[in-house]
């Protein structure tokens, strides 16, 4: 029996050595982000209408994460959602969801602002906030992992059947700074 608490006070030893040789990674504090995936679902609301529902994931690393705002901090500055002057801050959201197409018979994809039924389509109304991230929010560390979105789009509203759509996506930490762009794999709208 003494052998055995013996080998096991061992590995318990050789585990906090290994555990203290491994340092934290070091990534820049300004977050960088991957696309990951891509995926879309087609579900019948109300048996009537056409939903298609998209899921992002992108991949992040922030070094001192503050990734994420929490419900306080998105009604007060500098995150609040109106400027002192009345304009939409920016600021409010930290996740930028922008919508791009390309029509049939096109060869590119192009900012998507107004419907073919010219609807006016506002960026913001596809920005999101994502919650804080880190487990700890007072303690500064590395943080790494992927952030997945679910957008849900009404065929017709604002996307319809033959046109492909990707999205252009970037991040915002508690510091404002802004990550890279990253684009994702596209998919084309299905018939009803």
């Amino acid at each position: 029996m003494f052998r055995t608490l013996r080998a096991g006070l061992l590995i318990g030893v050789g585990s906090l050595a290994i555990g203290s040789c491994i340092s934290p990674p070091d990534f820049p504090d300004t977050p960088s982000i991957e696309f990951k995936d891509l995926s879309v679902q087609r579900h019948i609301v109300n048996g009537v209408t056409a939903v298609d529902s998209v899921v992002v994931t992108i991949g992040f690393k922030d070094g001192d994460g503050d990734l994420g705002l929490n419900e306080e901090e998105y009604n007060n500055p500098p995150y609040q959602r109106l400027n002192t002057d009345g304009s939409l801050n920016l600021n409010h959201w930290n996740y930028y969801f922008n919508l791009f197409v390309k029509a049939p018979g096109e060869t590119e994809f192009k900012p998507y602002r107004v419907t073919p039924e010219l609807l006016e389509l506002r960026p913001e109304d596809y920005y999101g906030q994502y919650p804080h991230l880190e487990p700890n929010s007072e303690k500064k560390a590395p943080l790494q992992g992927n952030l997945r979105l679910r957008q849900g789009f009404a065929l017709g509203s604002p996307f319809y059947p033959g046109q492909e759509v990707r999205f252009e996506i970037t991040i915002k930490d508690r510091a404002l700074n802004t990550s890279n762009t990253v684009t994702t794999s596209s998919f084309v709208v299905a018939p009803r």
